[in-house]
């Protein structure tokens, strides 16, 4: 994939091996960040202290090397760590002052004031403040990771009197977001106190899609396209003629009350109930309804097919050795992702947000009911690592909606790390996404739900400039 190999390297001295499965291999070039705002200033050193010893003896994996041997893709877990053998790449950024204090640093999204806080509302993501969510050294691509030889884990703080940003990076070979969930909790759990034997960790040698291994009689995923050379001329032609057509596009923070979400949601379930219907929605599943008919509203005659993908977490689906779940805390990925069954692009205006709403609910149930399909996804990817599939037809138009809630980036407590006598706990409040690669990596049209708060649901979305102008426009939400 990266550099042509001797089938013979033999494997490093003082390294155990753990073959990348081909989940983990799905999103190879991508580089993620989570970046996290606690507020607070935080202890340093106790943060690296807490951290390398939950790797070093719960999560050994999370040290791991990657490597390329014999032309496949592998961790590389060193068999003892060390001050010469770390486990983590761990950087430190101190200011000795109060991060609000500074005018010309961007406003945080959640020091915004909103238009109204009971209706939703969008601001532009503050591009400066990427900066504080890695160090110069955090490599920027999966081949400079390979090279590095140095841990796949990069954790980057930045510390002010106010507030402690803390920027949590890898390849996405080695975490999902619900795996960096998994390192994090465990992490604050030692940070206020739970005692290293009392945290359930990791085995190094977990490998839970082996069973997995082995021919498969399907020929690509549910929901996914396997296009001939003609077919992907035609993809890729379509794909660059929307960017020339939009070429500038940023990202966004959206705030959605919980308040308005309820209400939503209990509207629909009123109308569902009169109509003598036992179908039900879900607030994810009215979050993204609501989302699209106000992103894709405007375009009241667009016939596109819309693909939306809906990433689902395996880990809690019976479908491993012996159709169980997986028990043990798992860092690496373990992700699906359901296929909404498309719609043109007018239908999010022609729509009522009850029937979109019904729509995704509806795709996901026979997503959960259909355990085989699920393992014959996997098995295909497993078979299949580095093949390439689409997620709609040529001159289609897709979007994958990330939950990151589930994570549980926003319930993280680092009271126990706190500089100073706290009177609340030190929670975590704000997330950032960040992503990058090697290669241009599509994410435009694409989003994830980050977060929430006491009172309302963050979401990130990516779109083309000319794109926000038109949701401006349409007036379908407030922008601050």
């Amino acid at each position: 994939m990266l550099w042509t190999h001797s089938q013979s390297t033999p494997p490093p001295d003082g390294m155990r091996i753990i073959p990348c499965p081909g989940v983990d291999l799905g999103a190879i070039d991508m580089i993620l960040t989570t970046g996290l705002i606690v507020d607070t200033r935080l202890d340093a050193g106790k943060l690296e202290d807490t951290l390398t010893t939950l790797i070093e003896q719960k999560f050994p994996r999370a040290g791991a090397r990657i490597a390329f041997r014999n032309g496949a893709y592998e961790f590389h877990i060193p068999e003892k760590f060390g001050p010469h053998v770390p486990c983590v790449n761990f950087t430190v950024e101190d200011h000795p002052e109060t991060y609000r204090a500074d005018a010309s640093r961007p406003t945080l999204p959640m020091d915004l004031k909103v238009p109204s806080p009971s209706l939703p509302s969008l601001s532009k993501v503050p591009d400066a403040v990427y900066q504080y969510l890695r160090s110069s050294s955090c490599p920027q691509s999966i081949e400079a990771v390979v090279e590095s030889k140095k841990p796949m884990l990069y954790v980057h703080v930045v510390l002010f009197d106010d507030l402690t940003f803390i920027g949590v990076t890898s390849s996405h070979i080695g975490f999902d977001a619900v795996g960096t969930g998994t390192l994090l909790g465990a992490w604050s759990r030692l940070i206020n106190g739970t005692g290293i034997d009392a945290i359930e960790g990791m085995p190094w040698d977990v490998q839970p899609f082996t069973c997995f291994n082995g021919p498969t009689r399907v020929t690509k995923q549910r929901g996914w396209f396997d296009l001939g050379i003609l077919s992907q001329m035609m993809f890729i032609a379509y794909f660059v003629w929307r960017l020339f057509r939009d070429p500038n596009e940023y990202g966004v923070f959206i705030r959605v009350p919980k308040s308005f979400l309820a209400q939503e949601k209990h509207k629909i379930m009123e109308e569902l109930q009169a109509k003598g219907s036992g179908e039900w929605v879900g607030s994810s599943d009215v979050l993204t309804a609501w989302w699209y008919k106000t992103a894709l509203g405007y375009r009241v005659n667009d016939r596109t097919s819309f693909h939306l993908h809906i990433p689902v977490n395996m880990r809690e689906k019976p479908v491993f050795a012996g159709q169980s779940t997986l028990e043990t805390p798992y860092t690496n990925n373990a992700a699906a992702s359901i296929a909404i069954s498309p719609l043109p692009v007018k239908a999010f205006h022609k729509k009522s947000l009850t029937e979109l709403a019904l729509h995704v609910r509806r795709a996901i149930l026979a997503y959960n009911a259909d355990l085989e399909g699920l393992r014959d996804d996997i098995r295909w990817r497993c078979a299949n690592p580095f093949k390439t599939h689409f997620p709609c037809p040529p001159g289609g138009e897709y979007s994958f909606q990330t939950n990151w809630r589930m994570a549980g980036f926003g319930g993280l407590d680092f009271s126990g790390a706190a500089v100073g006598e706290q009177t609340k706990e030190v929670r975590v409040v704000f997330v950032f996404p960040m992503v990058t690669s090697g290669k241009h990596y599509p994410l435009r049209g694409s989003g994830c739900m980050l977060m929430e708060d006491e009172e309302a649901v963050w979401l990130s979305q990516i779109r083309g400039e000319k794109d926000w102008d038109a949701i401006r426009h349409s007036a379908s939400i407030a922008f601050v």
